[in-house]
């Protein structure tokens, strides 16, 4: 069993120069990674006498424990990103129809047209696209529905 305390600290400010600062950002936290509770009682133990030397205390009711890794471990996905690849593509598409006045529109030049795909669609279909591991299959969906837009958008059958 691992247990996870998140300190919070009560921050008296700090002086530089002739500028006396209060509000720290993101200084007043602090987490520990130990063992046991027994290990977690001289780690914050330590840190309390070190953090008071700089004038700091622990807010003790904003601290919690939490345990990591004891219990059932949820279940483990397989890797693959398709479910999140269709629905990228099926919500893109949406989009796109929903554009069709847009690409219809004689008037409006082919770089305006481009503008706007890979601003409104292209940017939904990609969303959180860094974060995918793609088999051939998904990148090939991918592709596909791109070169779909693109004939959408040249008037192209």
């Amino acid at each position: 069993m691992v247990c996870c305390i998140v300190l919070y600290m009560h921050c008296p400010g700090i002086t530089v120069g002739q500028q006396h600062f209060t509000d720290l950002v993101y200084a007043d936290n602090t987490t520990f990674l130990v063992d046991s509770p027994t290990q977690a009682s001289s780690y914050l133990s330590s840190f309390r006498e070190a953090a008071a030397v700089f004038g700091l205390r622990i807010s003790w009711p904003k601290t919690t424990i939490q345990n990591v890794g004891s219990g059932p471990q949820p279940p483990s996905s397989d890797g693959y990103c398709r479910p999140d690849v269709r629905r990228r593509i099926t919500l893109a598409s949406s989009v796109m129809s929903s554009l069709d006045c847009i690409w219809k529109e004689r008037r409006l030049p082919l770089p305006i047209k481009i503008r706007v795909y890979l601003a409104v669609v292209q940017s939904v279909l990609l969303y959180a696209s860094e974060t995918w591991t793609l088999t051939s299959a998904d990148a090939k969906s991918v592709e596909t529905f791109h070169m779909k837009c693109q004939r959408r958008m040249l008037r192209i059958s």
